[in-house]
């Protein structure tokens, strides 16, 4: 399901349920009693944060005395719902050379990819050497060699013409010490090369820049119409409006802040050749 027929799907379900609720003239407490369950979980039901079971919503629709439209339209919207939980679920079962997969799939429906990263290089920008050791502090054997493989398949996108790619990187990512100073001096060597494409525009916030904003993580924009935030322990999509938006803003700001075309690969240049000189 696309994400944001997903988010569609998963508000309008919530807010039938709150309606019938009131439209049987039942408080949340004693919806719950009657059903059986918590008034927190009715609460959790009607706001959107936890997607009901296929049996809890046969209890709640009988006890609301739901008509038969009702019913089976919020029957169609909570399968569908299940089907992409469990859709999700496959996806991180199969592993992260899948995720891999699947986020190319994604971006290859985009024309507009902007990236802001901190800390963390992006992929599509990273060498063989940097994806190896960021996937080596999970992943062993076959399954590393098949991730590393499909990251560096999505990286040929970064040659299609159609789409515009525009970076925003910090050069505390780029002096980070997670790699040896020689697969640094490397990586910024790589980037400074991809910068040269047409197609892709490379800003680099170096230390000391004024910053009109304190970023707390990365995150990806597809077209103004979704955003990815990678998380600690998840990746979150964002497609609302008014939220996607709040991170278009936000990359407005740190590109101000950020050296683009010729003062970006000087600053490249400077960073790769002062990693060199620490060796």
């Amino acid at each position: 399901m696309d994400p944001e027929r997903y988010v569609i799907d998963r508000e309008r379900l919530a807010t039938a349920l709150r309606d019938l609720r009131q439209s049987a003239g039942l408080t949340g407490v004693e919806a719950a009693r009657r059903a059986r369950m918590s008034q927190p979980k009715i609460s959790k039901l009607e706001t959107g944060r936890l997607l009901p079971s296929m049996t809890d919503l046969h209890s709640l629709l009988s006890l609301y005395q739901a008509d038969r439209a009702a019913r089976d339209e919020l029957l169609e919207i909570a399968g569908r719902l299940h089907a992409t939980v469990e859709s999700n679920r496959t996806i991180l079962r199969r592993g992260a050379a899948y995720r891999q997969a699947r986020l190319s799939e994604i971006e290859h429906e985009a024309t507009s990819l902007r990236y802001f990263s901190p800390v963390v290089l992006p992929g599509l920008l990273q060498t063989a050497e940097y994806m190896r050791r960021v996937f080596s502090l999970e992943l062993s054997g076959s399954e590393l060699a098949r991730t590393i493989a499909a990251r560096q398949q999505r990286q040929q996108i970064l040659y299609d013409t159609t789409k515009t790619f525009t970076f925003v990187i910090t050069e505390a990512a780029l002096r980070w010490g997670f790699c040896p100073v020689e697969v640094m001096a490397a990586q910024t060597g790589h980037i400074a090369s991809l910068a040269t494409l047409t197609n892709v525009k490379v800003g680099v916030i170096s230390l000391g820049a004024p910053i009109g904003d304190l970023p707390l993580h990365g995150y990806q924009i597809l077209d103004d119409r979704l955003a990815r935030i990678e998380l600690e322990h998840a990746v979150v999509t964002v497609t609302d409006p008014q939220d996607v938006a709040t991170y278009v803003r936000l990359f407005g700001t740190m590109s101000q802040a950020a050296e683009f075309g010729q003062d970006a690969r000087s600053r490249l240049a400077v960073i790769g050749g002062s990693l060199t000189c620490s060796r």
